[in-house]
Parts: C-alpha cells; sequence; structure tokens
C-alpha cells in the first residue's frame, strides 16, 4: 500500500479521501461497484428513486480535483435542453454557485441523493412533458 500512496505524491489525503468514498459506499449503497484506480473513483450501481419510479443502472467518477459526474447507464434517458444533461451526458445535479461540491462532501450523503432527486424530476418530465425541478443554465446537449 505504501507504494501507491507514494505514486499520489503530496496527494496522499487525496487518495485517503477515494478510499473512504469507496468504503462509505460500500457501507451505505452495498449493491455499488466501486474502484479506486489512480486518481479516480468508479461507481456503478441501481437506484430507484422513489417507489413506483424506474430503476436505472447509474455511473459515478469521481476524478482528483473536480467534481463528480453522474451518467445513467439504463434505461437510455432523454438528452436535450428540457432534461438537464451536459454535452458528454452527464447529469446536471446541481448550480454550484448555490451547493458547490466541497472535497470534503461524501458522495453517498450528496451525490446519490442529488442523483435521486433528478431522477423523480425526469419520470415527472417523461409524464408532464415539462421539468418541473429548480433549473440553471448549461450548455445544451447535441
Amino acid at each position: 500500500m505504501a507504494t501507491r500512496f507514494k505514486s499520489w505524491g503530496k496527494g496522499v489525503e487525496s487518495y485517503r479521501r477515494f478510499v473512504m468514498q469507496k468504503t462509505l459506499m460500500g457501507r451505505f449503497f452495498p449493491g455499488f461497484q466501486c474502484i479506486c484506480n489512480k486518481r479516480r473513483l468508479t461507481c456503478i450501481g441501481k437506484i430507484t428513486p422513489s417507489e413506483g419510479c424506474n430503476t436505472y443502472t447509474i455511473k459515478i467518477v469521481y476524478v482528483e480535483g473536480s467534481i463528480p459526474k453522474v451518467w445513467i447507464l439504463h434505461p437510455k434517458i432523454v438528452m436535450n435542453s428540457e432534461t438537464h444533461v451536459f454535452k458528454d451526458g452527464s447529469l446536471c445535479l446541481y448550480h454550484p454557485p448555490e451547493t458547490p461540491w466541497k472535497h470534503t462532501d461524501n458522495l453517498h450523503e450528496k451525490i446519490l441523493p442529488w442523483t435521486a432527486e433528478w431522477l423523480v424530476f425526469y419520470e415527472l418530465y417523461l409524464i408532464k412533458g415539462e421539468w418541473l425541478g429548480k433549473s440553471a443554465p448549461h450548455p445544451v446537449p447535441r
């Protein structure tokens, strides 16, 4: 393990945070498979946002020094300016100036609840044809 820490250089604390994130995800969401590789944590699992909603397979990627990103792997989702997804297909979960992601935040406490909330609004969008959640401007996917 010491060689792994050494490869992170001054980022030993960052590595520990990634390992902790992986551990917490495993404890609170045991159905998620998480892999810590280099300076990236990738977690894949299923989430049912609320009773009566579809079950979605999601992928969370958290790269050192950036904010976590979430993609819906299955089922395929509608991607347009109304569904609040970025050009790369990741979900627009929040408006950073209002609620910024901090390096001390935890995936299981922030990103997963935000994803569940996004999915509830997505399901409502499929029913109503309009996004009922908060919105912030962002690049429109093609």
